[in-house]
């Protein structure tokens, strides 16, 4: 009985941290007008390091999108894209597959009032700007740099089979229906919700990824060229 409690414990221990998971961290990133550029390029990178495959690259605007990134849960533990035990198992029974947006978007003044900012900032589950979708407000960051926000927004996509038929005996016995509409998807795609975990990771990298490379620069030891010596000076060789 002693080391039944005792895995019963572990199991509810187990099942608890599953259910908890870890502290969201924050989705934004405040970035000074001079750090933009190298701001967007470590955004970038931070995608890369996920595995994920760009869509959208628009430095002028302030838009990076990635194409959907299908994870198995358990069984592919090398995209890193789950937080949580409750998320490895979710991803491990179900299709689902993610994808990410990070817009740039001028920095609230400081002497904008809570309602004003409010109006202002978007929702946290409501992304900016949808793949392919222009950004009417936007200007050239490149040309005339500000300081901006950029927010990290992931959106969880669950794949269904068109016209499954699962069986409550067996999964043997389970079927597709015949579809007459030759152009009808076998696939569907549809937006299950977020994921503010994984947002917050991918934010939070790339904060230490911008820090990191400006404390390089800074340490970065600068080469002064050597001036070229006079010919009058030189000494004749004997």
């Amino acid at each position: 009985m002693r080391y039944g409690n005792v895995s019963s414990s572990a199991l509810v221990a187990l099942g608890a941290s599953a259910l908890i998971g870890c502290a969201t961290q924050s989705p934004d990133v405040s970035i000074p007008a001079a750090e933009y550029a190298d701001s967007f390029t470590a955004a970038r990178d931070v995608l890369h390091s996920y595995r994920f495959t760009l869509d959208r690259v628009d430095a002028r605007a302030g838009v990076l999108t990635t194409r959907p990134s299908a994870s198995a849960g358990f069984f592919t533990p090398w995209t890193q894209q789950e937080s949580t035990l409750s998320q490895e198992w979710e991803d491990t029974i179900h299709n689902q597959q993610r994808r990410v947006e990070i817009v740039f978007s001028p920095a609230i003044p400081p002497e904008t009032t809570t309602s004003e900012a409010s109006t202002a900032t978007p929702a946290a589950h409501e992304p900016d700007v949808a793949p392919n979708q222009a950004r009417e407000h936007a200007s050239d960051l490149l040309e005339a740099p500000r300081d901006t926000n950029a927010r990290v927004v992931v959106i969880v996509e669950r794949i269904y089979q068109y016209g499954w038929r699962p069986n409550t005996k067996s999964t043997v016995l389970m079927s597709l229906t015949e579809n007459t509409q030759p152009d009808a998807p076998s696939l569907v795609e549809v937006e299950i919700g977020d994921d503010p975990a994984l947002a917050g990771r991918i934010a939070a990298e790339i904060r230490s990824l911008i820090a990191k490379r400006a404390n390089a620069k800074v340490r970065a030891p600068t080469e002064e060229p050597v001036p070229p010596v006079p010919a009058s000076a030189a000494v004749p060789s004997p």
